[in-house]
């Protein structure tokens, strides 16, 4: 941590003080502070004299009531945090961010953003993380991460999103990547260009094809593609050998790929609430599988014995699948006895 930080008065908080309708004019005085916490009150403004507070590094004003941001701020060179979560901001002052060039998390989530914020890409230079989540924008603008080599995580998580820029693949240095509950209807082919991508989130949307370039994104941990309209998965989905978590529930997926086999490293398989008529055999070689979810596949009437392969499943839903070739009894019995049945009346059963 920094010298500025270690002084106990540098550090200055309001957290849940409540009675605090607007920031006095005159607490510009101690110009030496670097941590203002002002969080979780009911601001309605923040007085330009904020300005003075030069030394300032981390600025706090999470859920408040504040509709705006002094243009003073620019003052705060040192400034690398700035949150605003949970306001009812729609714009900042022009250039500000951009004036800000230590900055390496922005935070303005839970406002009233209809676009990103005036600056170009100059106010994300430095800029580590953004969060833009819960706000009604519609577009990330082209160009605005072109100076941002440094951006490994972006929240665009519920806006309006119906479409993701043409240069998205040069965001080379992208490791987490939250897209989901937006309006999305395709996802670019260069997606294979983000090649340090972990965490994919693109749920809720209107998918309904997933490219094939996918399986490129080697490094990928995390891919949550719910309740999208997507009827099937490319072959090379089985390339992801690294990931952990593949969630497809809620879509119009009838069969998986046999490749999806290859995904040695998956601990956590969600295909609920999708037309299953069969899963492949191939899913007795996921020997890390721990939760599968294949819930309401109206249409699922067998399992592979190949199933009870997977020493290490521990949780799975067959709740709503009519699974008719398998005894109803045992059906009844719940998923313990089924993979009991699986086990007992396979070919593997001397495994």
């Amino acid at each position: 941590m920094p010298n500025r930080y270690k002084d106990p008065l540098s550090m200055f908080q309001f957290p849940d003080c409540t009675a605090y309708y607007s920031a006095h004019e005159d607490f510009a005085e101690t110009l030496l502070w670097h941590i203002l916490d002002l969080q979780h009150n009911e601001l309605l403004d923040i007085p330009e004299s904020i300005g003075q507070l030069t030394n300032l590094a981390r600025l706090g004003l999470r859920y408040n009531r504040l509709t705006s941001i002094p243009q003073s701020l620019k003052s705060c060179k040192f400034m690398d945090e700035f949150n605003v979560e949970g306001n009812s901001i729609s714009q900042l002052p022009d250039g500000l961010l951009a004036s800000l060039s230590s900055l390496t998390s922005i935070t303005l989530s839970r406002n009233s953003f209809h676009s990103y914020p005036c600056g170009g890409p100059a106010q994300f230079t430095n800029v580590t993380s953004i969060n833009l989540e819960h706000n009604q924008i519609d577009k990330i603008p082209y160009g605005i991460f072109s100076r941002a080599k440094g951006l490994t995580k972006l929240n665009m998580k519920e806006n309006v999103l119906t479409s993701l820029p043409l240069d998205i693949g040069t965001w080379i240095h992208m490791v987490e990547l939250n897209l989901g509950t937006n309006s999305l209807t395709k996802l670019p082919d260069d997606i294979h260009c983000l090649q340090n991508l972990e965490i994919l989130i693109l749920s809720n949307n209107m998918l309904k094809k997933i490219p094939n370039t996918i399986g490129s994104l080697r490094k990928l941990r995390v891919l949550d593609l719910e309740e999208n309209r997507i009827e099937s998965l490319p072959s090379e989905i089985g390339l992801l050998h690294d990931l952990q978590k593949l969630i497809l529930q809620s879509n119009h997926i009838q069969t998986l790929p046999r490749t999806i086999g290859h995904l040695t490293s998956l601990t956590y398989l969600s295909v609920g609430e999708n037309n299953l008529q069969f899963l492949p055999e191939e899913i007795g070689t996921l020997e890390n599988l721990e939760s599968l979810y294949i819930n309401d596949n109206v249409a699922l009437v067998k399992l592979p014995y190949e199933l009870a392969l997977c020493q290490n499943l521990a949780i799975m839903s067959i709740e709503n699948c009519p699974l008719s070739a398998i005894p109803p009894e045992v059906v009844a019995g719940g998923p313990s006895l089924v993979i009991q049945y699986l086990k007992l009346h396979s070919p593997y059963r001397q495994m």
